[in-house]
């Protein structure tokens, strides 16, 4: 990991990893991978608990004004709405950019995992002799797919648009994300749907998922625009 600090962000906030990143994101992946199996084993033990129930009750006592909006937008975009703006998102990446496509569908195999990984923990959700709820759900609690997906389409969506505009509104993108998964996290905890070790985890996977994908060799993935259709198209129209 020789690559300098400030390099290894220039590379990541224009969203164009090279050597000098991708020194840095395979162990940055790792350890968020090791972090979220550690958040795992405590939430298993029960260790989490009794902070997690201070911290939302916490949550749920402040006054968040007109930040109750956008946390309403993120709590019913769930089901059916989750997986249509996942594959808009995925779309539209494609038809800007082969390559932003293709990070941001696998970057969507986090949400995957994440449902495989519900089944298998079979955490019980908050219930409400414990905090109030206000938008009740359906399933296992932990880890909290509201945070894995929007940190992950948050995340990847940052890295495929920000070659696409100018250098100095790049770190404005990349806040809009960060603000886009905070957010997630506090409305999760403040709706009552999750414990805050849920969220925890689901970014943790989430951020996990996104390094490891930013991380595979560019050469693994397909030519990065559309030209790569238009050459093979003009190669098999001139055999024929």
């Amino acid at each position: 990991m020789s690559a300098q600090p400030n390099e290894v962000a220039k590379e990541i906030l224009a969203g164009e990893p090279e050597a000098a990143a991708r020194r840095w994101l395979g162990p940055t992946a790792l350890v968020m991978f090791a972090l979220f199996a550690i958040d795992t084993v405590l939430v298993l033990n029960g260790f989490w608990l009794p902070l997690d129930i201070r911290i939302t009750a916490f949550v749920q006592s402040l006054n968040w004004g007109p930040l109750v909006y956008p946390m309403q937008i993120i709590n019913i975009t769930a089901g059916y709405w989750q997986i249509l703006a996942g594959a808009t998102a995925i779309v539209a990446m494609f038809i800007v950019e082969r390559r932003a496509g293709w990070l941001m569908l696998i970057g969507s195999i986090s949400s995957l995992l994440d449902n495989i990984i519900k089944l298998v923990v079979e955490r019980p959700r908050p219930t409400v002799d414990v905090v109030h709820i206000l938008t009740p759900a359906s399933g296992f609690s932990y880890p909290s797919g509201h945070a894995v997906f929007f940190t992950w389409l948050s995340f990847m969506l940052a890295v495929s648009l920000a070659p696409r505009i100018k250098p100095i509104y790049r770190p404005a993108l990349w806040v809009g994300a960060v603000i886009v998964i905070v957010l997630t996290c506090i409305a999760r905890v403040w709706a009552g749907d999750h414990w805050p070790s849920d969220v925890v985890g689901g970014v943790l996977l989430g951020a996990g998922w996104s390094a490891f994908v930013l991380w595979l060799p560019e050469r693994w993935l397909p030519s990065p625009t559309f030209r790569w259709f238009s050459g093979r198209f003009r190669k098999r129209s001139a055999s024929n």
